[in-house]
């Protein structure tokens, strides 16, 4: 009897529970999750029926970001796609159960098609606005938020944890404190909502609503026919208080955790490319890459590292026969690459565009002593849109070869690069020549001279009898003074030959077929020649310094100079470079390398606005002289370069990072010419030469024709072992190894790279033709394969994956 008067007590509890559970959710001030918010005022009031609207295709939604303790109490089919060949509906909101299922994740019950093309369909969570790509021939799906069945093994809590379900997040700072710290928040922790949630023909736009720091960020993301694009429309985001300082959007798309049955990789652009493997975690290490694209900017502040600056604006995620990979292709000069592996914040592996907008600098309170303090620029980085482009790879091209594939076809097809032409079957070298430099001397500097324009003729002349057929000659510290001496080029050095010497060199070489480029540097200044004042035209940084670095050899303080100054003095030197008749000049330690932001007033340039000036400056040297060369180049030079001088071709050795490999040479190889490292520099000779073989790079040398040892003590040009005599015996040998592997292959693209075994790499061209490198000290076999210790083979396809 007393069990029975319990359980009815129980029983009487729990219905009254639940009227009032009823009462309550019917109340219009609670803010439960899956109720339609409305505006009022141009404010979101949760709890209130969405307003459709009078006209027009879209639908129009306003809702709670999800909360994870939170689970949707309905379910309910997802509308009907709409056909392929119509624009997304025009239909209802999605009902009450597209919110969050208990684990936080959005029910996937709430997801809707609402764009299609021949290759892609587009899902969208309209409560969240989180999407889905499904590839219709495969099948295969890739999410904006964590895999559902990989979720429920993530251990992280707290604030990141709501992170790893937003489809955005944010860092920012209280500008209006000074002892601010810069502090990272998302879209679900800060209780998000949606507003103006619209369809579009090929996606949606929706405006990401920060309703405790006041953000609103605006949105598209759009199909096309093989990618999405995701996008963030810069002048109308709002910010309230707070300062927005970086900002990633869908950083989740793709990701996945480790699983020991099969290959993950992040991939990231660091050197020639990088792989961040899937793997346990099991020293609990929390490192995590991120990196500026194009580069650090001088005009705010840079911590001093060793890793190597990122030239390309694209990364990539694998895991298993699935893949995709990313590229900013618009506003990427204000993108960093962030790429977070597993252990780093949650079990997930995952990579993304972090889009900056604004940096931190150090605002100087004395001119005499280094004091003051870091704060950040009071405006905002701001462009029309910023863009990622994201290419879903078919299970067959999902590795980090089919990622510079698909990479290698957008530039051809979006920028227009276009296939080299092979001057002839012998594969070009490239030749350094040093005409002088100086060095520190008792009472004034001593000029060193390396090599006249006469001593120039009889180099090529003894190089071109020793077989080396196909040269092109990069002549560099022909300026006054030498190769230190930055500002005012011309006229060339008498003490090497002047002009006329120039002059007569060049014509002997053009009689050879031997093109040959001046080497310029114009974002340096020493010498106060071009009317170049220090003070009125170095570049400056945020807080108004002149930006200066020491030479180490004589502890000079040297000038940065202004960018836009930059490409005026370049421009006018055009006409001499022409009248000396070069081929060319090859821009080395500046332009097309480095990007800075200028906030000199007479010359104030964004950092956006000094890409396209450089981008300028390319053209006219290529319209002018007929070809340009640019020292390991960034890629928005591509269109303008015809060649990559000592192009990065291993990584920064990261711990946390597994392996390089050759991403850029794939995409480049056939397109652009490049070379790696100096012949004669090389720091492991053996191993640098196989390297060069294995990633597709013709060879190259610094040569002078003063003995070895001249340049000792230079500013610059500390080099030793470059006389030409010493090296010309050996060149030939390899120059006849290089026409081997590569000669007959100038023109055509890589088409597969792999490892066969550790230390063994294999690289397949176009056509069927494929090189084995064997980098150990013992003979590698596999079948009827057998390749030297530290050697090559080169044979056809059939070893080909």
């Amino acid at each position: 009897m007393r069990r029975k008067q319990v359980w009815y007590r129980s029983a009487a509890a729990l219905i009254i529970a639940l009227i009032v559970g009823i009462a309550l959710f019917q109340q219009p001030g609670i803010n439960w999750l899956y109720a339609a918010d409305q505006k009022e005022d141009g404010k979101v009031v949760p709890g209130t029926a969405s307003p459709q609207p009078s006209s027009g295709n879209s639908t129009v939604v306003a809702s709670s970001a999800p909360a994870a303790s939170v689970q949707n109490p309905t379910t309910a089919a997802p509308p009907a796609a709409p056909p392929a060949s119509q624009p997304a509906a025009t239909s209802a909101p999605a009902p009450q159960s597209a919110g969050a299922a208990k684990s936080g994740l959005p029910e996937e019950a709430g997801f809707r098609v609402i764009a299609e093309s021949s290759v892609l369909k587009l899902w969208v969570h309209d409560a969240t606005a989180h999407f889905k790509v499904e590839n219709k021939q495969s099948g295969q799906v890739w999410r904006s938020y964590p895999n559902p069945e990989q979720w429920a093994k993530e251990t992280i809590t707290g604030t990141w944890r709501n992170n790893l379900l937003s489809p955005i997040m944010l860092e920012y700072i209280d500008a209006s404190n000074s002892k601010s710290q810069a502090k990272t928040i998302s879209w679900t922790e800060d209780k998000g909502v949606l507003e103006g949630f619209q369809t579009t023909p090929n996606g949606f736009k929706v405006v990401f609503n920060f309703t405790g720091t006041q953000f609103k960020i605006p949105v598209e993301v759009r199909l096309q026919d093989d990618y999405v694009d995701t996008v963030i429309v810069d002048p109308d985001i709002k910010e309230g208080k707070l300062s927005l300082l970086n900002l990633k959007l869908y950083p989740l798309l793709g990701a996945e955790a480790y699983n020991d049955k099969q290959e993950g990789y992040l991939f990231v652009p660091d050197g020639s490319g990088a792989l961040i493997r899937f793997k346990p975690n099991k020293a609990n290490d929390k490192s995590f890459y991120r990196a500026n694209v194009y580069g650090p900017d001088s005009g705010f502040f840079n911590e001093t590292t060793a890793r190597n600056p990122l030239r390309i604006p694209v990364f990539g995620l694998k895991s298993g026969a699935q893949g995709l990979v990313g590229v900013m292709v618009s506003g990427e000069e204000y993108g960093k690459v962030f790429a977070s592996p597993n252990g780093a914040f949650g079990q997930f592996n995952w990579v993304t565009t972090e889009w900056q907008y604004r940096i931190k600098f150090f605002q100087n309170t004395s001119k005499k002593a280094q004091t003051g303090f870091f704060t950040y620029s009071k405006d905002r980085f701001t462009v029309p849109e910023r863009k990622t482009r994201y290419y879903f790879l078919a299970p067959d091209k999902s590795d980090y070869v089919g990622m510079a594939e698909t990479y290698r076809t957008y530039l051809v097809k979006d920028k227009s690069l276009k296939p080299v032409q092979p001057k002839s079957g012998e594969v070009p070298i490239y030749i350094d020549i040093i005409g002088a430099d100086i060095k520190k001397g008792l009472l004034w500097d001593k000029y060193l001279k390396g090599t006249s324009t006469a001593e120039a003729i009889d180099m090529i002349k003894s190089l071109t009898a020793r077989g080396l057929k196909n040269l092109t000659v990069q002549y560099a510290g022909w300026q006054q003074d030498g190769y230190s001496s930055h500002g005012g080029l011309f006229p060339v050095d008498s003490r090497i030959g002047g002009n006329d010497g120039m002059q007569q060199f060049i014509q002997h070489a053009h009689s050879q077929q031997i093109p040959v480029y001046l080497t310029a540097n114009y974002t340096l200044n020493n010498n106060g020649r071009d009317r170049f004042w220090p003070m009125f035209d170095g570049l400056r940084d945020l807080a108004g310094k002149v930006i200066e670095f020491e030479n180490y050899a004589n502890h000079e303080m040297t000038t940065l100079v202004s960018p836009i100054f930059t490409a005026n003095v370049a421009q006018k030197d055009l006409g001499s470079y022409k009248a000396l008749g070069a081929d060319g000049i090859y821009f080395n330690e500046g332009i097309g390398q480095y990007l800075n932001s200028d906030y000199n007033n007479s010359y104030r340039a964004s950092r956006s606005e000094v890409l396209k000036s450089q981008q300028a400056i390319l053209k006219q040297t290529k319209d002018t002289l007929g070809s340009v060369h640019a020292e390991n180049a960034n890629f928005y030079a591509l269109n303008e370069v015809n060649h990559i001088h000592r192009l990065a071709d291993t990584y920064s050795y990261d711990i946390f990072v597994d392996e390089s490999v050759p991403f850029t040479q794939i995409v480049l190889h056939g397109l652009i010419t490049y070379t790696s490292e100096w012949s004669n520099l090389r720091e492991q000779y053996r191993t640098d030469f196989l390297r060069s073989i294995e990633l597709g790079a013709y060879p190259a040398y610094v040569f002078t024709s003063a003995p070895s040892g001249t340049m000792k003590g230079a500013y610059s040009v500390w080099y030793y072992s470059m006389n030409y005599r010493d090296w010309e015996a050996s060149a030939a040998e390899e120059y006849k190894r290089f026409n081997e592997a590569l000669g007959d292959v100038q023109d055509k693209l890589i088409i597969g790279h792999r490892t066969l075994a550790p230390n063994v790499k294999e690289t397949t061209y176009e056509g069927g033709k494929t090189i084995i490198v064997n980098y150990n000290e013992q003979e590698f076999t596999n079948g009827s394969i057998r390749v030297p210790a530290q050697d090559f083979i080169v044979g056809k396809r059939g070893t080909q994956r």
